[in-house]
């Protein structure tokens, strides 16, 4: 296994974009999602970019890459089809120690970004090691497809539920065979049918009065 496996946390970092387009519009927009503080350099940019930038989400510098600009990042991705730049931006970028990513350019990049699948806090990455990009795209359709809005609920639910034991029940074992009999439950199937009549009793029975949907904060109704 070549690359390290990690979830970045990328709440208030400062990241670097290089390039205006399609591919780095999706760059952008993610980190955004992840809570990053987004600068971008770009000679031309996308209508969606514009857009950003005119809101205040993200931070214009001009069309041409400076090195001083990587100063304070704590990463820098580059998509653009300017190959001598996107190797000056590598090349500047591993100088300084500063996390890389050159779009479609695996050697150029101190890491690279894997194929995703996202469900609320649940995160699915597929990656083939940057060897077949269409594979793991293959293989996110798929996932998608078995994993609905439900997982995302339910995590959220696990969350809720996992905070209030650590709260109330000192033994581990015990929390451990609850948390266990609650995932290998039916609740997901139940989410899925909007039966949360069910998955509300099931929690009350098996964690007790305190545990139902309405203590750990949710109002869901059946649909």
């Amino acid at each position: 296994m070549r690359y390290y496996p990690i979830n970045l946390d990328l709440r208030g970092k400062s990241c670097l974009v290089i390039g205006g387009g399609g591919v780095a519009l999706r760059k952008v927009k993610r980190l955004l999602e992840c809570g990053a503080c987004v600068k971008i350099v770009a000679k031309r940019l996308a209508e969606g970019i514009k857009a950003l930038i005119k809101e205040g989400k993200i931070e214009y510098l001009g069309s041409e890459y400076k090195k001083e600009f990587l100063e304070g990042k704590f990463l820098v991705i580059g998509a653009t089809n300017d190959q001598v730049l996107n190797a000056k931006v590598s090349e500047d970028a591993h100088k300084l120690n500063i996390l890389c990513n050159i779009v479609d350019q695996p050697k150029r990049c101190s890491f690279i970004l894997p194929s995703v699948v996202v469900r609320g806090d649940l995160i699915i990455a597929i990656s083939t090691s940057g060897k077949s990009p269409a594979l793991a795209k293959k293989i996110r359709l798929d996932l998608e497809n078995s994993f609905g809005d439900e997982y995302a609920i339910f995590l959220e639910i696990m969350g809720r539920v996992r905070e209030k034991m650590l709260k109330g029940i000192n033994r581990q074992p015990l929390r451990k065979q609850l948390f266990e009999k609650v995932v290998n439950s039916d609740i997901l199937i139940w989410l899925k049918d909007k039966e949360f009549s069910k998955v509300d009793t099931y929690l009350r029975k098996t964690l007790g009065e305190g545990f139902g949907l309405k203590d750990l904060g949710f109002s869901l109704k059946n649909g």
